[in-house]
């Protein structure tokens, strides 16, 4: 695809640029095909300045040059005008709010770090600052903390995807401007709902168990080989006996203490040691490769250099040479939209009247089950779609995390989960059994009548049902399918069991963090699941997009592993330049010193704190007493050769200051600073009471739940509630008669016959039982 035929080709996009969040919609968009002119800040974009390898100048300007890729640039006298002729406006996080004295035709997608209001809205931003208010990496990092951060540029780039989903919305809407204020923070709290609702589940906190380690799935970790680092993640019995068929322990398949993994977490270090006994004893990718056949999800932790010469990465090409910049390689962008027929001409037809519900009256079958396909679809029925999730009484969605006992089943624990509750929202529910014939024909009428499919099981599954993209669209030309499987179909990958830890190793990305001596390092439970949802949601609104104007739809064979790729993007841009693997840089930041979490008052409390200019430097100095520090060491590149000497002075000062508190007085004084919340803290912010972001849900068989609302508002108002996630089969009896029009009374029969249940079935009662909430992702 090149831009002039993608599905947003005709449309124009004005950015202002500041931060890397704007730059990062600014790119999406560009990569579908819209037109994107950048308008610079006088004295140039500061990423223009920024090295990824401070010791090396060939480095500076590449992260600058990857996220300008297909802009053109603007010049300051024709913003007016290039505004006015424009369909949507990006307002970068960091860029000035100069006055304009135009607005584009469709929407202004208006970025920062907070959000407009609340007691933070006024905050100075960062990624380490936003990471430390979502909840996510409290429990990340040694046992004793401090906790670790996830990486430079990944919350602005994941509130830029936000962005550029609500653009996309709004251009689907094609009705009048728009404001949607996007707040990065609020784009980020996707990445800790699992933690924050387990938390509320367990009614305990959730532990830092360790690098590596995150409760209660054991083992999810990574280990090194004789060449190469290999993770590993065992959830089902059949995973643990094919894991200990690998390293040739059948001694620790039949251990009761090793049955679950609730059990098996209990002695993580003795499992942790029975693999590093075997790993070094070969290759990462033999391992790998013996894990694909055995069915075991474990896949090679590539570094810089082994993501540039991937083999399934070099055939899908994920990486491509930057434009202005030819010795250098990064990431492209994971939305892969085609424009079959070439581009739409023209506006589309008027989309729905109501702003807050811009998709109303699209219809979407929902095949999709875990976290990552229901949280894509989430989005598109917050925004007004009619999402129709596809499960049975035999194969419930996993999230719901059956006990399939009769006890279990009589006491309704199938609708108890709180993670199904929160990416289940404002959807209906139909149990149809796709493993009869009958179940199969229901599925097929229900996508005839139906706009877009949504599924993210492993590649392949759908086909064997009779459901892969050439059955259902065969002679229907306007359907749009998004497949979300792990590594895409139809490469050495595909049949690779896969979480959403699996997709992280995968990525390489734990290879970039954690300490310099220490091993590649993990930084969430199950990062690629919400990664993959978000991406995917862009994906299906850009098809429904072309659709629209074109009348044609298409398939998007969509890799999750692939929407992580581009936090990869500073290390393998220094790496393709260099010819060097960048080391793992604990708490350095590329262009901020210092940077880092320090011990504050309290059990296990933490506070952010980072200066991101020399200004910001002496205020932080002054405000720990220690002012020589800020003339000794008065410009970055001394402050970074002085590293353990400052950070040891601030964690000196902060250890004694409650969190909350010293992070308002640094900030006020233009300082980096938050305090690093526990996933149960998020759910009682004021900052994110007052601005709105909460959802409060009443369910059946649920306690009262606190959800997160879309991260942007529309002229200040949010999305509405139409209703709790349903349960299982509930909406079955009316998407019979009114959507599929069949008679009354097939539903008794069809019930009778155990084509449709409406609690888990006997069929399935001699299955292992499993744990009551999945221990990773979907």
């Amino acid at each position: 695809m090149t831009d002039a035929t993608g599905p947003l080709a005709g449309y124009r996009a004005t950015e202002i640029a500041g931060g890397v969040g704007g730059a990062w919609t600014g790119r999406l968009l560009a990569a579908l095909g819209a037109d994107v002119a950048r308008l610079e800040p006088e004295g140039g974009d500061p990423l223009r300045r920024r090295r990824e390898d401070p010791d090396a100048p060939e480095t500076e300007g590449l992260l600058h040059a990857w996220l300008s890729q297909g802009k053109r640039s603007l010049d300051a006298a024709g913003l007016d005008e290039a505004v006015a002729a424009s369909d949507l406006l990006i307002l970068g996080e960091d860029a000035p709010r100069a006055p304009i004295n135009a607005r584009p035709r469709h929407a202004t997608l208006d970025l920062s770090w907070f959000g407009p209001r609340g007691p933070r809205g006024a905050w100075r931003g960062a990624d380490l600052a936003v990471q430390a208010l979502t909840g996510m990496i409290h429990p990340c990092g040694p046992e004793d903390g401090p906790p670790l951060p996830l990486g430079d540029l990944q919350a602005a780039m994941i509130g830029g995807v936000a962005a550029a989903t609500a653009g996309l919305a709004a251009l689907y809407a094609g009705r009048t401007h728009r404001l949607c204020e996007v707040s990065i923070l609020e784009s980020c709290l996707v990445l800790s709902d699992l933690q924050i609702n387990d938390a509320q589940s367990l009614d305990r906190p959730c532990p830092r168990n360790g690098v590596n380690r995150f409760h209660p799935t054991c083992p999810v970790s990574i280990h090194r080989c004789k060449t190469g680092w290999l993770g590993v993640t065992c959830i089902t019995a059949a995973q643990w006996a094919g894991l200990c068929e690998m390293l040739e322990r059948p001694d620790l398949a039949t251990d009761p203490r090793m049955a679950t993994i609730h059990t098996r977490s209990e002695h993580s270090d003795e499992i942790e040691a029975a693999i590093d006994a075997v790993l070094p004893g070969r290759s990462a990718e033999d391992w790998a490769a013996l894990g694909r056949e055995l069915k075991v999800p474990c896949v090679v932790v590539p570094d810089a250099g082994g993501l540039l010469s991937h083999p399934v990465f070099a055939t899908r090409g994920t990486f491509a040479r930057i434009d202005g910049r030819e010795d250098a390689t990064g990431p492209a962008s994971p939305l892969r939209v085609e424009a079959p027929g070439g581009p739409g001409t023209g506006t589309p037809p008027q989309g729905a009247a109501d702003p807050l519900a811009p998709l109303s009256g699209l219809r979407i079958a929902d095949f999709s089950m875990g976290w990552a396909g229901p949280l894509a679809t989430r989005i598109l029925a917050d925004l007004g779609a009619e999402v129709i999730k596809i499960e049975a009484g035999r194969y419930p969605d996993w999230w719901r995390g059956t006990l399939w006992d009769a006890d279990s089943i009589a006491a309704a624990q199938y609708e108890t989960s709180r993670r199904f509750s929160a990416v289940n929202r404002n959807k209906a529910s139909v149990s149809f059994d796709l493993t009869t014939e009958e179940g199969k024909a229901l599925a097929r009428a229900l996508v005839a009548a139906s706009d877009a499919v949504v599924e993210n099981h492993a590649a392949g599954v759908m086909p064997r049902l009779g459901m892969g993209w050439e059955q259902l669209s065969a002679g229907r030309e306007d359907l749009v399918m998004l497949s979300m499987s792990a590594f895409g179909s139809g490469n050495l990958w595909s049949d690779t069991r896969a979480y959403g830890s699996t997709l992280e190793q995968g990525s390489g990305l734990p290879s970039f963090r954690g300490a310099p001596d220490g091993p590649p390092t993990m930084g969430h439970i199950a990062y690629g699941d919400p990664v993959g949802g978000i991406h995917g949601a862009a994906c299906l609104l850009a098809a429904l997009i072309h659709r629209k104007r074109t009348g044609l739809g298409q398939w998007m064979n969509v890799s999750q592993c692939e929407c992580l790729l581009p936090f990869t993007a500073p290390a393998v841009l220094s790496r393709s330049v260099t010819g060097r693997e960048p080391p793992r840089p604990g708490m350095r930041h590329a262009a901020m010193a210092p940077h880092g979490i320090y011990p504050a008052a309290g059990e296990d409390a933490w506070i952010a704190i980072a200066a991101p200019d020399d200004a910001a430097w002496r205020a932080l100095a002054k405000a720990i007493g220690r002012p020589d520090l800020a003339e000794a060491h008065p410009d970055f590149a001394a402050r970074r050769r002085a590293t353990a000497e400052i950070d040891a002075a601030i964690a000196a000062a902060s250890a004694g200051r409650e969190a909350e508190a010293m992070a308002v007085a640094l900030q006020a004084a233009g300082v980096v600073a938050a305090p690093v919340l526990k996933p149960e803290q998020v759910i009682e912010d004021p900052h994110l009471d007052a601005c709105g972001t909460y959802v409060d849900v009443l369910r059946a068989h649920v306690a009262p739940q606190r959800q997160f609302a879309l991260s942007w508002t529309v002229d200040g108002a949010r999305t509405r509630l139409r209703g709790p996630a349903p349960l299982l089969g509930a909406d079955t009896q009316d998407v019979l008669t009114r959507v599929l029009g069949r008679d009354p009374g097939d539903y008794d029969a069809l019930t009778a016959s155990g084509v449709i249940s409406l609690r888990p079935t006997a069929l399935r009662s001699a299955a292992p039982a499993r744990t009551p909430e999945p221990a990773a992702g979907g």
